[in-house]
């Protein structure tokens, strides 16, 4: 019997690309005429950033921290990283959770799981802080009864230790748990190989037709 349904946050439950496009140029824009420099100036410091902070730190969540790429990509343009930095992930988030929404169906489903006594769980690769303020942007938090970031857990998906500490947060069997995610190597893969049963979300297809099909097939293996 299914106990508890875990949710992947980025691209499942929202879309992510547009609104990280929106903010990365809302960023740039910002940078480019703040500091006089080119397009392609900038986001050349800017993959610089990203590639290092990820050589540096790997498969963590702290890889994936936009403070310590903006940081880095100012040290590489030769500029003082403080307080600009600061001020630049602040832009980027900001705009990115201004506009954040709720895919078509998420709700309905975590209503329904949660009517049938089923536990919520989100499980995400990135830093706990910025995770949470997601989940409040979305308005979903009162639905959450636990969250495992992969700052928290140490390591990302698929790693099996992920998957293993949701279970210890759970106090639940392997069986008794279905994983939902969009990326089939980290969310089903990992989740399968853990023993947990999965289902892929498809970013691609109609939310809402996607959610209600998923509650569906959760109720009918629990009978």
């Amino acid at each position: 019997m299914i106990r508890a349904v875990i949710l992947d946050l980025d691209n499942t439950l929202y879309a992510y690309e547009p609104l990280s496009a929106e903010a990365a140029a809302k960023v740039r824009t910002f940078i480019c005429g703040r500091l006089k420099i080119t397009e392609p100036q900038y986001e050349e410091a800017f993959r610089f950033g990203r590639e290092q902070t990820k050589r540096q730190l790997g498969e963590t969540g702290a890889s994936h921290n936009r403070l310590l790429y903006f940081q880095k990509a100012l040290e590489y343009l030769g500029v003082a990283p403080m307080p600009l930095s600061l001020q630049i992930y602040e832009i980027y988030w900001s705009t990115f959770l201004e506009k954040m929404s709720l895919r078509d169906g998420a709700r309905e489903f975590m209503e329904c799981m949660k009517k049938h006594g089923m536990r919520i769980m989100i499980c995400t690769d990135l830093t706990a802080h910025i995770q949470h303020r997601k989940i409040e942007a979305l308005g979903i938090a009162e639905e959450i009864n636990f969250l495992v970031t992969s700052e928290e857990a140490g390591v990302e998906k698929p790693a099996p230790e992920v998957f293993a500490f949701c279970l210890e947060k759970l106090k639940l069997s392997a069986e008794e748990v279905c994983f939902i995610g969009d990326d089939l190597r980290k969310d089903v893969e990992g989740a399968k190989a853990a023993g947990m049963r999965a289902i892929l979300y498809r970013p691609e297809e109609p939310e809402a037709a996607q959610f209600a099909a998923m509650a569906e097939e959760i109720l009918q293996q629990n009978g």
